[in-house]
C-alpha cells in the first residue's frame, strides 16, 4: 500500500459523456474460489492484499475523486497528498464454501455483509465515493475466498472492469511464482477520453429521432440532475431506487433453447438461424417483461386507454469494434445506448411464433443500425451536451414499463483466475434498479448465456409465472 500511495501524481483526469451516462450505477460482481485442495496456503490474504496494490499503481485514477464543475462536465482529480483510497477490505465468515455449492450460490447463502458498496454510485460513510472497492472474504475453515470487485459505471465499462479483474489476477499470479521481473511487461492501459474522439472513424450516419430527442430534447428535471454534485446525485438515485425494491433473478437460457426457438420461427423468418442470441434474448425479454406488467397492474393490451401507449427502451452496445479501440487497451466507457419505444399492444400480445417474428424484426433494425458511422455520429451528438447524460433517466424515471438491454454479452468473468483455476461461480449483487436485462457468460461457457433480470416485486411474480419464459429460461435463483 505504501508504494502505491508514494506513486500517486496529482493530476485531472477529464471524464466524457460516454462515462457519465451510466455513471448512477456501479459495476458489482462476486467471484468464489474454492479450496479444492484443502492447502493452508490457499489464496493467502497478504498476497492478494499486495498484488492488488501493486496492480493500482498501474491505475493511479482510482485514487481520485469525481468532480463536477457544472452541466454535466465531470473529471476525476487525484490529489497526491490527499488520495482518495480504494476501500480494500478483508474479513473471515462462518459459511462453509459446501454450504455455498449446496444451495447453489443463491444469493441468500452468501456471508452476510459481502457487498461494501451498493448497486448505485454513491458515497459511503466516510463521505467519499470510492472509485473501487473490493472485499476478500475468507470462507470458514478456509474452504474458500469470495471476491467482492465492485468499480462505479464513471471509470469503466463491463469489459474493462473485467480487465482490469484479470489484471490483478495476472500481477498476482506472478508475484507468487516469483517472476516479479516480468510485471513491467504487462500491458499498459490508457484512461485517456481523448481517444475517444481521435478514434471516431470518417463515416456518418444519422441519429435516429427518438434517440436524438431524447439526449437533445429539452429538460428541466435533467438539466437540475446534470448540476447536482455527483454525491447528492449519487444519495437521491439510490432513494429511488431503494423505493421501487426492485426483485432480481438469474436465469439459464441454453443452446438448445435458443436453436428451438429459431427452429420455431424459421418457417416465418427465413434468415432465423443467422440472427443473434442477443437480439432473440431482446425480443424474448421485453414481451415478458411487458405480459408481465400488463398482468401486475391488471390493465392489459385491451384497455382503450393504452392504444398509443409504449414501452421505452433503452438497448445498450459495447463500441469498441467500430472505434478501433480493441488493440489500445482503452479503460474507459466504450457505450451507446440507442432509445426505441415499442407499442405495448404489440409486446403484450401471447408468445407466439408470429409475435415473435414481429418483435424480431422491429429490434432488427436497431441492432442492424449500430455501426461506425451512426457511432461517430452518436458521440458527436452528446460530446458538446454534457448535461445530455441525465436525460434518458429523466424521460424514463415516470415510467414503470421502461426498460434497460445491455445488448453485448459480458466479457468471460470466469477467465478471473488466480492461479487455482477458474472461479467457481460469479454473479453480480443481487440489488439492482427495476426492468434491467444484462447478459452474462455462463458458469458452463459452452452452454448458452446466464440472464441476470430485475423487476418490480408484482411484475416479477408474473415473470416467473410465464409460460413461455419458464419453458424457454431455467430458472437458477
Amino acid at each position: 500500500m505504501e508504494a502505491f500511495k508514494k506513486s500517486i501524481k496529482s493530476q485531472t483526469i477529464p471524464l466524457c459523456v460516454l462515462d457519465t451516462q451510466g455513471s448512477f450505477s456501479n459495476i458489482p460482481f462476486v467471484f468464489f474460489y474454492e479450496n479444492t485442495a484443502g492447502s493452508s496456503e490457499f489464496m493467502p490474504s497478504d498476497a492478494l492484499r499486495d498484488s492488488f496494490y501493486e496492480m493500482m499503481q498501474r491505475f493511479p485514477i482510482f485514487a481520485g475523486r469525481v468532480k463536477s464543475t457544472g452541466r454535466g462536465n465531470t473529471s476525476v482529480v487525484v490529489d497526491a497528498n490527499n488520495p482518495n483510497m480504494p476501500d480494500y477490505s478483508e474479513s473471515s465468515c462462518g459459511v462453509h464454501f459446501d454450504t455455498l455449492k449446496e444451495n447453489g450460490f443463491c444469493w441468500r447463502s452468501w456471508p452476510d455483509g459481502i457487498a461494501t458498496a451498493g448497486p448505485m454510485t454513491r458515497a459511503d460513510a466516510s463521505g467519499e465515493i470510492r472509485l473501487i472497492n473490493v472485499h476478500v472474504v475468507r470462507m470458514q475453515d478456509n474452504s474458500g475466498v469470495a471476491i467482492y470487485f465492485s468499480i462505479p459505471h464513471y471509470i469503466v465499462d463491463g469489459v474493462a472492469h473485467m480487465e482490469i479483474m484479470k489484471y490483478w489476477c495476472q500481477v498476482y499470479q506472478l508475484q507468487r511464482s516469483g517472476q516479479s521481473e516480468r510485471l513491467a511487461g504487462l500491458p499498459v492501459f490508457s484512461v485517456d477520453r481523448s481517444i475517444i474522439q481521435e478514434s471516431l472513424p470518417k463515416e456518418r450516419k444519422p441519429v435516429d429521432a427518438l434517440t436524438h430527442q431524447t439526449f437533445t430534447g429539452f429538460s428541466l428535471i435533467a438539466e437540475l440532475l446534470a448540476w447536482l454534485s455527483p454525491k447528492l446525485r449519487g444519495r437521491l438515485l439510490s432513494m429511488v431506487i431503494a423505493r421501487q425494491k426492485a426483485e432480481a433473478h438469474l436465469f439459464h437460457v441454453s443452446k438448445a433453447s435458443l436453436e428451438s426457438l429459431r427452429t420455431t420461427i424459421g418457417a416465418l423468418l427465413p434468415e432465423a438461424a443467422a440472427i443473434p442470441n442477443s437480439e432473440l434474448l431482446l425480443s424474448v425479454t421485453a414481451k415478458t417483461l411487458a405480459q408481465s406488467q400488463a398482468l401486475a397492474t391488471g390493465a392489459g393490451a385491451s384497455s382503450t386507454k393504452k392504444d398509443t401507449a409504449t414501452l421505452p427502451l433503452a438497448v445498450i452496445f459495447e463500441v469498441r469494434e467500430y472505434l478501433n479501440l480493441t488493440f489500445k487497451n482503452y479503460s474507459g466507457n466504450a457505450l451507446v445506448p440507442l432509445i426505441t419505444s415499442t407499442p405495448l399492444k404489440m409486446l403484450e400480445t401471447p408468445t407466439t411464433p408470429e409475435s415473435l417474428v414481429t418483435m424480431i424484426s422491429k429490434f432488427s433494425k436497431t441492432v442492424d443500425s449500430v455501426d461506425p458511422g451512426l457511432v461517430a455520429s452518436h458521440i458527436e451528438m452528446v460530446m458538446p451536451r454534457p448535461s445530455c447524460f441525465t436525460r434518458p433517466i429523466a424521460r424514463f424515471a415516470g415510467n414503470k414499463t421502461a426498460m434497460s438491454f445491455v445488448y453485448d454479452l459480458m466479457p468471460d468473468m470466469y477467465e478471473a483466475d488466480f492461479g487455482n483455476g477458474r472461479p467457481s461461480w460469479v454473479s453480480p449483487i443481487e440489488p439492482f434498479r427495476a426492468n434491467a436485462v444484462l447478459l452474462l457468460t455462463s458458469h458452463d461457457n459452452t452452454d448458452g448465456i446466464d440472464v441476470f433480470l430485475t423487476a418490480y416485486p408484482s411484475v416479477m411474480k408474473e415473470v416467473l409465472k410465464n409460460e413461455f419464459w419458464c419453458d424457454f429460461a431455467k430458472l437458477i435463483y
